[in-house]
């Protein structure tokens, strides 16, 4: 029944403060984020933030964004934008990271803590991304389809990054072969998928078209389990699944279907529910006990993405002002992020006031994402 309870507070929260962002020409994610700072620990510790239920819909709702998201984005720009993507993600990923392990050590942390700050740094929240995409009206842009690669890039080697510095705060060395094989089985899995839904569309629309949405989310599961079982993370098999769900293979009033009711429930429920959740996360201990420490972490992670992602756009010969919404979209930090400072903590790697400046930088980083991005959004279009 607490639970209940607690749903209905966010529900309540997200639908408030959905109509007060709309009224203010702000972005309704900023709204659910001060929504959950209100109803969440920080202030009137309405919802409880270990509540099962609350974090179960909330990774249903990372799931289900980048399922969405999959459905609006055409398979054949985003083949088109991987090249660039490429370029983009690696520096979106090491000038943060290189960055943060100066400053970490600069300020007196271990080459341990140094590298596992630098790795929190060098993450992107893909479904973040994509939620700010959505707001803006530019999902179907060019410039998203380039950014939304590029974010699914960084996601990958930010994952393989966090394995190999666990396996080397763990056992002192690097197993290169596990490395090897990671890599082996990511490219794998991508080329698989890929390949094997443009070659065999017409059987995958067949059988989506059999049962519709169930169907959907069938495929959207096994691809998202199999993605984790080589060390990804589920949402990228929901974000590849919705990728080959399109018109061209799905009856298209079937295919409007399947969109309008994944849409209702991303944007109607689960979206709304994660980035409400994401608040409940914050702790500004920091502030008080390492500020100097915590501001240089914000300039380096910011910076890091908007020159290091915004730069490798650049050197593609893409105008400034796209390449600058490339490297903010890019600066939005979440689900990874909290996942990583959680297991840093409980492993002992890091201390509760690094735990803080990473979890304080996440929200910071995604709020100057979410207003940096608002005037130049029109030039994605």
């Amino acid at each position: 029944m607490e639970d209940f309870r607690a749903l209905l507070i966010l529900m309540v929260v997200v639908w408030a403060m959905g109509k007060i962002f709309r009224s203010l020409k702000l972005p309704v994610i900023f709204g659910e984020l001060v929504g959950g700072i209100i109803v969440g620990p920080l202030v009137l510790g309405l919802v409880d933030p270990e509540s099962l239920t609350i974090k179960v819909l909330a990774e249903l709702g990372i799931f289900f964004l980048m399922l969405h998201s999959g459905l609006e984005t055409d398979p054949h720009e985003l083949l088109n934008s991987t090249k660039k993507a490429l370029l983009i993600a690696l520096g979106g990923v090491l000038l943060p990271f290189i960055g943060g392990f100066a400053v970490a050590l600069g300020f007196g942390q271990t080459v341990e803590e140094s590298l596992f700050i630098a790795t929190g740094l060098s993450i992107t929240a893909i479904a973040i991304s994509v939620r700010l995409f959505k707001d803006y009206r530019i999902s179907k842009t060019t410039t998203a389809n380039i950014a939304l690669g590029a974010a699914v890039i960084d996601d990958i080697l930010a994952m393989m990054l966090f394995s190999v510095i666990l396996s080397l705060i763990e056992t002192g060395d690097v197993a290169l072969m596990s490395v090897v094989l990671m890599l082996v089985k990511t490219i794998a899995f991508f080329g698989i998928v890929i390949i094997g839904g443009l070659k065999f569309e017409k059987y995958l629309g067949k059988f989506i078209s059999s049962k519709s949405f169930t169907a959907t989310l069938i495929a959207a599961l096994a691809l998202g389990l199999i993605a984790e079982s080589i060390g990804l993370h589920i949402i990228i098999g929901a974000f590849l699944a919705g990728l080959f769900i399109r018109e061209e293979i799905v009856q298209e009033n079937k295919f409007h279907k399947i969109e309008d009711r994944i849409y209702g429930i991303t944007y109607g429920f689960l979206g709304p529910i994660f980035f409400t959740s994401l608040a409940f996360h914050l702790d500004f201990t920091a502030i008080y006990t390492r500020p100097w420490f915590l501001i240089a972490i914000l300039i380096v992670a910011i910076l890091g993405k908007i020159i290091g992602a915004g730069g490798a756009a650049m050197i593609q010969k893409i105008n400034a002002k796209q390449a600058a919404i490339i490297g903010l979209a890019m600066n939005s930090r979440g689900a990874v992020e909290l996942i990583i400072a959680t297991v840093g903590v409980q492993q002992g790697i890091i201390d509760n006031d690094v735990f803080s400046i990473l979890i304080i930088m996440a929200f910071i980083t995604t709020l100057f994402s979410i207003f940096a991005l608002k005037p130049l959004a029109k030039y994605a279009r």
